[in-house]
């Protein structure tokens, strides 16, 4: 068998399929994928397997997959428990390329289903064979009718191949996705369901499908994510080929994490890092599949907006300003159109109309049924629009609905910019999805979409970072789980952060001079690695200015650490920090993503703040920045009342500096928490005043 027809070549383009549990009822799950295949005109070699009968839906049934007189490309297993593993064993040592397991009761069941999974997928693939699933609903290629899938939906809406993958660990998700594609007219070549993934994950199909040149969308469900590279090397070729990847993640709240689990057994992920993965790779997430289908709906019928000013033409001065409200809210900017494209509107419309942007045909429509055809052209040349909206709240009788599709159609392909139709009325949205234009609800829905690619758009023109190659730096050996605050520090200072200069001291005597020579006011602070939260013990005092609060400072941090039972590694003294305000940094150590950075609003309330940004290494200072004005404390670095701008490049530049030390620390890093990061004003840098680096569990003692 030639190598291409190999591994996911068996998935998508088989040359031959047996149905392991093969049904004569076309109703059955075994009998399901025959069905289509045979309707939908799969060119290959059927292979029903059912020891009770001769045939099944006209095909020659075998009683035994050694029977078959060839070895078959693609297996589907629609038999249960037990025997599905038997059947995935046989696959395997005869050679099968691929097999879909349809039956449950695996890992989504708990340890014992784990086990009894990973040594099913663990034998396939030592023989070489991928496995689909367990818990699979299955895999279909309406490109070339491989349908080895048993979804109802394809009774219910009418397949049409077309150029849209959807990809789904959820075989019920997928088929809803279906459906709301070709509600919207669109036609769909690949509809696949991973279910478990023990080995096929939607990322690796993904990469596979993109492969093909029609492709003009992917579409994915997550629920989690295991091969975060795999995902990143799809979005880099779709970036590459301009194809958006457009994905749905559930479990964005620890109950639909739990659901999930429950689900496909999936493995949490950290929604705020899932969130900066797809940032860092130029993924879109919708919300729901609703919202998919419309960004997919958009992103197909055009070209992606290169800016983000958008014209409205209504027939309603309603909608006008309905329109612009919705505008704004999605971060898109009303254009001001040219007096010149005004005083050419101005000679197509009634004296009543409105020129400026919204623009606002009024009833006149009704009277004039070439109204658009006049209107569109005019603001198509103005040099300020990035992309239309169409707003027709009401149209029927009287009006000539197909002509303002033929018109915005003939339009559309003129600009080459992205044109959006709002209509609700299902024969007006009718006619122009059948004139190729994307069609949404309201204006909340077209301005939304429009947004979305927008963001898509400008992620693709951004230049990838690539990081030099760095050193490695693993942590300080140690029995605790933390290093102290000296030890945190000094290593973040070996690799380049800027740490606030201070003494490790033994005794009072010792913090009395090192306050000397500070000559200013100072933080003593008790160093313990068995306390990596001092404060909550009070073992952190500020601003002591005198021999005497240095010393009473000392002694009832002693005391408090002999309560305890903890021995101090002695002092930190450090002169205070003058700053415009606290930052925060750290880095949690994803099991997925590895190392991600975290910057926002520091002090003691940065739990309960949650003013973070997270990002996803490789990332540059300008992403840094770009970052940071999306939170609440972007605007203060910025400078308000009176105050100066605070040296928001130079806190970029340390998150950039972070990212790459906990790369440097490889497997020897949990976590990392720099809290307070001092932000001094514009060119005077910042300074870490407190850090505390976590070892990764099982990092070596010293």
């Amino acid at each position: 068998m030639a190598a291409t027809q190999r591994g996911l070549g068996s998935l998508l383009a088989p040359a031959s399929v047996a149905i392991v549990g093969a049904s004569d009822n076309p109703d059955k799950i075994g009998g399901r994928p025959i069905y289509y295949m045979k309707r939908h005109g799969y060119g290959g070699r059927i292979y029903p397997i059912n020891a009770q009968r001769a045939t099944v839906q006209g095909e020659t049934a075998w009683a035994r997959l050694s029977d078959l007189p060839d070895v078959p490309d693609l297996a589907i297993v629609a038999v249960p428990g037990e025997q599905a593993v038997q059947a995935v064993d046989q696959c395997a040592a005869m050679g099968v390329g691929a097999a879909i397991v349809i039956a449950a009761g695996f890992s989504e069941t708990g340890e014992a289903g784990r086990a009894l999974q990973d040594g099913m997928t663990q034998r396939a693939r030592a023989a070489g064979m991928r496995v689909v699933g367990p818990n699979s609903q299955g895999m279909a290629n309406f490109g070339n009718g491989a349908i080895a899938c048993f979804s109802t939906m394809f009774l219910e809406v009418e397949p049409e191949d077309g150029p849209v993958a959807v990809l789904s660990q959820s075989g019920g998700m997928s088929a809803m996705m279906y459906g709301l594609l070709r509600q919207r007219g669109i036609g769909v070549r690949h509809m696949h369901a991973t279910g478990n993934e023990a080995d096929v994950t939607v990322a690796e199909l993904a990469d596979a499908v993109l492969d093909d040149p029609d492709m003009r969308a992917v579409l994915l469900y997550l629920e989690s994510l295991r091969d975060a590279g795999q995902l990143a090397a799809a979005a880099s070729k779709a970036r590459e080929r301009g194809v958006p990847l457009i994905a749905v993640k559930a479990g964005r709240t620890p109950a639909g994490s739990l659901a999930a689990a429950s689900h496909t057994g999936a493995l949490a992920n950290e929604d705020r890092a899932v969130q900066a993965f797809f940032d860092r790779h130029a993924i879109l997430r919708a919300r729901d599949p609703q919202e998919l289908a419309r960004y997919a709906e958009l992103a197909m019928r055009g070209a992606l907006p290169a800016g983000r000013r958008v014209v409205v033409v209504s027939n309603s001065g309603a909608s006008c300003v309905l329109a612009a409200d919705a505008a704004h809210q999605a971060g898109l900017e009303v254009a001001s159109l040219a007096a010149s494209t005004q005083q050419a509107l101005a000679q197509r419309l009634p004296g009543f109309a409105t020129t400026d942007n919204p623009v606002d045909i009024t009833a006149a429509l009704l009277s004039n049924n070439g109204l658009f055809g006049d209107v569109l052209p005019i603001i198509g040349r103005d040099p300020a629009a990035d992309m239309f909206v169409v707003d027709i709240p009401v149209a029927g009788r009287g009006y000539d609905v197909a002509a303002f599709a033929r018109d915005t159609a003939a339009f559309s392909r003129e600009a080459a910019r992205p044109v959006a139709v709002v209509a609700w009325q299902e024969p007006v949205a009718r006619a122009f999805r059948e004139q190729g234009i994307a069609v949404l609800d309201d204006e909340q829905q077209a301005m939304g979409a429009l947004a979305a690619l927008a963001d898509l758009r400008q992620r693709w023109s951004r230049t990838p970072v690539n990081w030099p190659a760095r050193p490695d730096a693993p942590l300080p050996a140690g029995s605790d789980p933390f290093l102290s605050e000296a030890e945190s520090l000094a290593w973040l200072g070996s690799q380049g952060l800027p740490v606030m200069p201070h003494t490790l001291c033994s005794d009072a005597d010792a913090a009395v001079q090192a306050w000397r020579a500070a000559g200013t006011a100072v933080a003593v602070k008790a160093c313990a690695a068995q306390l990596p939260h001092k404060s909550e013990h009070g073992l952190v005092a500020l601003g002591l200015d005198s021999e005497t609060r240095v010393r009473e400072a000392v002694a009832a941090q002693s005391a408090t650490l002999k309560r305890l039972g903890v021995r101090a590694e002695g002092w930190i003294v450090a002169p205070m920090q003058p700053a415009l305000h606290e930052c925060a940094l750290g880095v949690n150590v994803d099991p997925v993503f590895g190392p991600v950075v975290l910057v926002g609003a520091g002090g003691k309330y940065v739990e309960a703040m949650g003013d973070v940004a997270v990002l996803v290494p490789p990332f540059d200072e300008d992403e840094v920045l770009r970052r940071l004005r999306s939170l609440r404390i972007g605007a203060l670095l910025q400078g308000v009342r009176g105050e100066p701008p605070a040296d928001a490049r130079a806190l970029a530049a340390m998150a950039v500096t972070l990212g790459q030390a906990a790369l440097a620390a490889g497997t020897t890093l949990r976590s990392i928490d720099i809290n307070p990061v001092r932000v001094r004003a514009d060119g005077l840098g910042v300074v870490a005043v407190d850090a505390l680096v976590e070892r990764a569990a099982g990092s070596p003692a010293g």
